[in-house]
């Protein structure tokens, strides 16, 4: 470890699995297994399924970077991260926590960053995409930023900038003069033929 508090840990392809029990100060190395395991639980529970939080989190990348003085764990080129049916990928993924290495946002960019989850009681795929996508752990808000889609099966809207609040359900898309917001919904009696053909 440098003299900032940086550590790096690189590999062909790197997979940390959670860690639990370790002191923080033993390497840098141990931080990256720690913020994983500050994640467990972190998905939005609007979006989770239930089950998704009792399974165990790994996240694969090119490369590993702990920053113990910033509290944050970055991991570059083409990177994984996946609980239960949640996927998250992007070149570059940003994990946060606190002091006590709890988590509290995720940050992933990409082209583009993307987002899937199957929601309790659903059986298609909640997704989002979108250059930049980040998430709020104490707010349950994720936000969309450039080229954003979101939407599930058929359904989807496209704008610039979206924000979601999934512990309320409540959404915001917002357009620029290039590039107005878009709705697609697919009729309900398309969606069950839909369904009915695929059972």
């Amino acid at each position: 470890m440098d003299s900032t508090g940086t550590a790096n840990a690189t590999a062909s392809r790197s997979a940390a699995r959670p860690t639990r029990g370790v002191p923080c100060a033993v390497a840098g190395l141990v931080c990256l297994l720690l913020a994983v395991t500050a994640l467990g639980g972190w998905a939005p529970r609007a979006l989770a399924l239930s089950s998704d939080r009792e399974k165990q989190i790994e996240i694969e990348a090119d490369s590993a970077e702990a920053d113990e003085k910033e509290r944050v764990t970055i991991y570059r080129g083409d990177a994984v991260i996946t609980q239960g049916t949640l996927r998250i990928t992007g070149d570059t993924v940003w994990i946060y926590f606190n002091e006590d290495y709890e988590f509290v946002k995720l940050v992933s960019e990409g082209k583009p960053a993307h987002m899937q989850q199957q929601p309790d009681g659903q059986k298609e795929l909640q997704m989002a995409d979108a250059n930049r996508l980040e998430y709020y752990a104490d707010k349950n808000l994720i936000v969309l930023l450039g080229n954003a889609v979101y939407g599930m099966g058929e359904d989807r809207i496209s704008a610039e900038r979206i924000e979601y609040d999934s512990l309320n359900g409540r959404m915001k898309a917002t357009g620029n003069q290039n590039k107005r917001i878009k709705i697609q919904i697919m009729p309900r009696s398309l969606k069950k033929k839909k369904q009915d053909e695929q059972q």
